[in-house]
């Protein structure tokens, strides 16, 4: 009856076009921390809740709920109040959300917005007013708006460096191909990697780009006589299972897959079965992880929501997470402080083991290096303990 409730209060706030709100008071901090008065524990929070993007920010607020506690089995470090605010992905309303929350209902952090279109006059706003935002959007480079700005999102830089690493130190791959989606995301990512690749000693021989709508993957390979060791595609599972099935009708094979967190879903095996086995891509998070702080997490969300978590919940319960941090050690009542804290790099324990910001405000957590073994996506295993030949071959076969 609670949740119930709470949620008719959000929806009929949302219905009179004026900002959500949820004055809910629950958990207590940890016997072992500092007491400090609750009375200035608000968290803020902008997200798509209608519009559009409303399904992933329904989402990404249930993730936040659980970090800060709002449904048991959840538990938060502090007696949590979140003053919620629909931006609907309208970087206009963000604007005005970012200005409502500081002046009118007087917080001194802010966690949002997820959207991409929302983000960056929220985020400059919040430079200009002196409070620290968390950011859950992917967009590249926000934490440079400013020195209030933090941001949790998984970035293409974060996922880019981390597969080349292990294709060129721990595989021992030498030469590339970049095959990439002709929009904005793909081609960042495609100078990622080259610019990676580089970096560590490698050499991308095939860099070519194909149309979302209707890609033509056949004459790219055609037209080039360039042997690679590893391809690499910034792309969805779609197109990943459509690029395998060119490359073995070309007969392309043996060849490692490499790519990013859109391909951790089953249906890329449903689709490309074994042209795929042995694929690498990085995600920022694996519910299968049996590490304590993510079983913890997997376990509370199920118990609340009857859902399983994706990333999305995944971040934004550590943005939760570092945002109480970081009021249960100033108190909240100034934004300065709760900025300050956070700058300082504190870890809390997140989704997935300690997280906390790095010098660049970026989140500092574990990312989770994934392969698809025996029709299944696994993590990695420790390449100390782990035999090079059961990964997929990483030598081309034309």
């Amino acid at each position: 009856m609670k949740r119930f409730l709470i949620f008719l209060i959000v929806a009929s706030s949302v219905f009179l076009s004026s900002c959500a709100k949820k004055d809910v008071v629950t958990s207590t901090a940890p016997s072992s921390s500092k007491t400090v008065s609750g009375e200035n524990y608000k968290i803020g929070v902008i997200l798509p809740l209608t519009g559009k993007y409303s399904l992933y920010g329904g989402s990404t607020l249930h993730g936040i709920e659980c970090g800060a506690g709002i449904f048991a089995p959840c538990d938060g470090l502090i007696k949590a109040e979140l003053v919620i605010k629909d931006d609907e992905g309208i970087s206009e309303k963000a604007v005005q959300a970012v200005e409502d929350l500081v002046n009118i209902d007087k917080v001194s952090i802010i966690i949002g917005p997820l959207s991409s279109s929302s983000i960056g006059a929220a985020a400059g706003k919040a430079q200009e007013l002196g409070i620290p935002l968390i950011s859950l959007s992917q967009k590249e480079g926000i934490t440079s708006l400013g020195d209030n700005i933090f941001s949790v999102a998984l970035t293409a830089e974060l996922q880019v460096k981390q597969v080349a690493e292990w294709a060129v130190k721990t595989k021992k791959l030498k030469t590339f191909a970049a095959v990439y989606p002709n929009n904005p995301y793909g081609t960042l990512c495609k100078d990622l990697f080259i610019n990676a690749v580089k970096d560590l000693g490698g050499r991308v021989l095939l860099i070519d780009k194909y149309g979302e709508s209707s890609p033509d993957l056949g004459g790219i390979f055609r037209k080039s006589e360039q042997k690679f060791d590893a391809i690499f595609i910034p792309d969805s599972y779609r197109a990943v299972a459509y690029i395998s099935s060119v490359m073995a009708a070309e007969g392309i094979e043996n060849v490692q897959f490499l790519g990013i967190n859109r391909w951790n879903n089953e249906a890329l095996i449903e689709q490309s079965g074994d042209l795929i086995q042995g694929a690498v891509f990085v995600d920022g998070f694996f519910e299968k992880n049996q590490n304590r702080d993510t079983r913890v997490f997997v376990s509370s969300f199920e118990g609340a929501y009857a859902l399983k978590p994706t990333i999305l919940e995944a971040q934004a319960f550590d943005a939760a997470r570092l945002a109480s941090r970081a009021l249960l050690a100033t108190g909240g009542a100034h934004a300065a402080d709760v900025k300050a804290e956070l700058s300082a790099g504190s870890e809390t324990e997140g989704s997935t083991g300690p997280v906390g910001f790095d010098s660049k405000r970026e989140i500092s957590k574990k990312l989770f290096l994934l392969t698809i073994k025996e029709d299944k996506i696994v993590e990695m295993e420790d390449p100390t303990n782990r035999k090079d030949s059961e990964v997929s071959p990483g030598t081309h076969k034309y």
